[in-house]
């Protein structure tokens, strides 16, 4: 962390444009309708709920800065 204020540093995203695209089908068909938060990697799903708020806060939760995440919302078509 940074300490000029609570935000952490950026995260690497250099392998999410590689990997978001391989995430399977099937796993990100059963977050169809909710907002999603990836790792920076592309590789998981760590949160999701029906608002973006909701998924904040699962994430504060869980111990990770909604900073560090890629968020998403998974069209239910």
């Amino acid at each position: 962390m940074n300490e000029k204020n609570d935000r952490p540093e950026p995260p690497d995203l250099s392998e999410y444009a590689e990997n978001r695209p391989r995430f399977p089908l099937e796993e990100l068909a059963k977050y169809a309708g909710l907002y999603v938060a990836f790792t920076p990697d592309g590789k998981r799903i760590v949160a999701s709920g029906e608002t973006e708020e909701e998924v904040d806060k699962k994430l504060l939760a869980a111990g990770i800065h909604p900073s560090q995440v890629v968020g998403g919302y998974v069209d239910p078509s």
